[in-house]
């Protein structure tokens, strides 16, 4: 990373608070969304959709008193399965054959700030939510025994989550935050 970058990382964690700090008093309390934070996670990136630019980050953060799984989408207009469907497992391609699952996500990818209103109304729709970690859970574990995560610190908006436990891949997580990367670094090795 230039340092340019690094510091434009460091000022907006000035801004926001680390997951830690935003669950420090789960499960008594959870922070009212939609909220920006960041933390360290263990990150696979999958694509596979029908426009390329569109890019679903699933991941694993451990924390001391809660299993934080990750559902971000990177920017882009069309959530639509592609005409290779071998590339997303059958799981996903369940999960967006849901329309109101799909209006969410498209929401949620195009990254402007006039699309959060309606992107939490899309989410605030019963069982929206659920459908996505579906189909985080399938391409995660889609990637599990194929590839190692990469070892991440990610800055995200957060529009919704997910209350669990529920399974993230082979791995059961506390619950399962959904939202769109502000930025994403490679962790520093050793750190």
């Amino acid at each position: 990373m230039s340092s340019n970058h690094d510091a434009v990382i460091d000022a907006a964690k000035r801004r926001m608070p680390s997951v830690e700090q935003a669950f420090a008093t789960w499960p008594a309390a959870m922070p009212t969304g939609p909220f920006a934070l960041y933390g360290d996670v263990d990150l696979y990136q999958s694509g596979g959709f029908k426009d390329p630019r569109l890019v679903l980050y699933t991941g694993v953060s451990r924390l001391p008193t809660l299993t934080v799984g990750w559902c971000l989408f990177g920017a882009s207009r069309n959530v639509q399965p592609g005409k290779d469907k071998e590339t997303l497992p059958s799981g996903a391609r369940d999960a967006l054959s849901d329309t109101t699952v799909v209006r969410a996500l498209q929401f949620l990818a195009v990254d402007h700030p006039e699309t959060d209103e309606a992107a939490i109304e899309a989410l605030a729709v019963p069982g929206v939510t659920g459908s996505l970690v579906t189909l985080a859970s399938a391409v995660h574990q889609d990637h599990e025994g194929r590839a190692e995560p990469r070892g991440c610190e990610v800055g995200t908006h957060v529009y919704a989550y997910h209350r669990g436990p529920v399974p993230l891949g082979t791995v059961t997580v506390d619950l399962v935050l959904i939202g769109s990367p502000i930025w994403i670094a490679q962790a520093e090795k050793g750190a």
